[in-house]
């Protein structure tokens, strides 16, 4: 593959990870939320081709809740949210997964996925929606300002 030029990859299906989720505390807490966000292939072998891919973000939304709050928590940091979503890409031909390249709307694709999920959520709680596309593009942003280059 030395020298060759990596497939354009597909997006070709996504999937909720995972989730769990604290809407109260992201309500009470919510101005005070740190994020943590992570991006990377899956596979078992970096250099094995194949035409089907797979890639997971995760998002942490985290806080360090104030002394004067709940004793059984003030001073710690909590979890607030954490949300997993998978993206599956296709190529036409078998290529390394750790060597694909990163398509420009994987990530804001995932965030937003990720968004709508907590956001959801949130609502059905009866709490006000937390993800705006303001955070959603800060968030992207923020992630390649971190990781220029592949997906991280």
């Amino acid at each position: 593959m030395s020298g060759e030029t990596p497939p354009i990859p597909r997006m070709a299906a996504d999937r909720l990870y995972g989730i769990s989720m604290r809407p109260h505390e992201l309500s009470l807490y919510g101005d005070r939320v740190l994020f943590d966000l992570r991006y990377s292939a899956i596979f078992d072998d970096a250099d094995e081709s194949t035409s089907s891919h797979f890639k997971l973000m995760v998002l942490e939304m985290a806080c360090d809740v104030p002394a004067d709050a709940d004793p059984q928590v003030a001073g710690k940091r909590i979890e607030l949210v954490k949300c997993g979503w998978e993206l599956e890409l296709e190529t036409s031909r078998a290529w390394p997964s750790a060597q694909l390249p990163e398509l420009p709307e994987e990530l804001p694709y995932l965030i937003g996925k990720i968004a709508e999920t907590v956001n959801d959520l949130a609502r059905r709680a009866g709490l006000e929606a937390p993800f705006g596309a303001a955070l959603q593009e800060k968030l992207v942003t923020d992630y390649r300002a971190r990781y220029a280059g592949p997906a991280n």
